[in-house]
């Protein structure tokens, strides 16, 4: 249960929207597996919590050794994918009896296969750049990189990935390229997983899902694809960054609002102070008229964003010291405010500093 008691600027999950996010994803690709992604903290909402909630989920899919260390300790025992480590082939040997299932995508990671000396026979992936430009081997190496593995008594299963570019515009020619590319590679070997789809690229191409799909995002409750946003689609937002109004002032037109006095106020209206800035992890380039929800209305920010403290134009909404403020969540969306501030909802929701509390529903 939420706590009572907290400091003004404070992060609440629940925990119960990732079941129904998770069952929505099952609903678009029924009969294939998902891999919950849950790097860079559980995209700031917290790993282990995002774990434990999804655990229905088939499997886990984190950065590194670090990130799979942190959830065995926590009682985690679900297979787990490394989507882009690096490690030495002491570390490597480890993997196969801690059920670590590595991202291969180069030849220095190749050669850590080489070196290994006895111990469990690791599963491993392929990752295959078909258009990304990233990580990936060239799906013309693949035949190499497939044998050279293969021959390997170290080597368990071997399954195959590559990463869509453009998943997020659906309309983009290069997403049909690229999984045309990957069927291409996918046909030259009897590979015991094939994995494309990110969030985005499940809602757009459910029909190119193949055995897994590697969803984020949307288990979070927040539209993966631009122009979009959860409240149009049947997802729960698992997080509410939340504050309160510190002060409530009257202040005439002509008034200057913030540091560098980069907006004055065109009429006489009531101002808001938020106990939330920068120091929270709230934005610093959102602009004026990004939206914040008070009492029912969604009001624009106005002037700068301090560390510590926003401004808001409240004309005629009743709004009072203490009341509540929601700086993104269900009644005022991620990814409206990311839009707005020129970025993406990841980085928002990653970007919540140790300073704020987090609080489970």
């Amino acid at each position: 249960m939420v706590q009572q008691q907290f400091r003004a600027t404070h992060v609440v999950i629940d925990s119960r929207a990732y079941q129904h996010n998770l069952a929505v994803v099952r609903s678009l690709v029924p009969n294939k597996r998902v891999m919950a992604i849950i790097k860079s903290d559980g995209y700031g909402h917290g790993m282990q919590l995002a774990a434990d909630a999804l655990n229905d989920a088939d499997e886990f899919g984190v950065t590194c050794q670090d990130d799979a260390e942190r959830l065995r300790r926590h009682g985690v025992s679900k297979p787990l994918t490394l989507l882009s480590g690096r490690y030495t082939a002491p570390q490597l040997s480890q993997f196969g009896d801690r059920r670590w299932r590595p991202v291969v995508y180069d030849d220095t990671q190749l050669t850590a296969f080489d070196n290994l000396s006895a111990g469990a026979a690791i599963d491993v992936w392929i990752k295959i750049d078909t258009g990304m430009g990233r990580l990936g081997f060239y799906p013309h190496d693949l035949a190499d990189v497939y044998q050279r593995l293969r021959s390997n008594p170290r080597v368990g299963s071997i399954s195959l990935m590559t990463h869509l570019a453009n998943a997020d515009y659906p309309e983009h020619p290069s997403n049909r390229y690229q999984i045309a590319r990957f069927k291409e590679s996918l046909s030259q070997f009897d590979f015991a997983e094939a994995s494309i789809l990110n969030s985005a690229g499940t809602l757009g191409f459910s029909d190119s899902a193949f055995d897994i799909v590697r969803t984020g995002l949307v288990l979070y409750g927040i539209a993966p694809q631009a122009r979009g946003h959860a409240t149009a689609l049947p997802l729960k937002p698992v997080m509410q960054f939340r504050s309160q109004l510190l002060s409530v002032r009257a202040m005439s037109a002509g008034s200057p609002i913030g540091y560098g006095s980069t907006y004055t106020l065109e009429s006489d209206t009531r101002v808001g102070i938020i106990a939330a800035g920068y120091g929270d992890g709230y934005p610093r380039h959102a602009p004026t008229g990004t939206p914040v929800y008070v009492n029912g209305y969604t009001v624009p920010l106005i002037g700068r964003v301090s560390m510590d403290l926003i401004t808001v134009d409240l004309g005629t909404v009743d709004a009072r010291v203490g009341d509540a403020v929601v700086l993104w969540g269900a009644e005022n969306p991620v990814e409206l405010v990311a839009e707005k501030a020129g970025t993406i909802a990841y980085e928002l929701t990653c970007g919540i500093t140790p300073r704020v509390e987090r609080l489970t529903i």
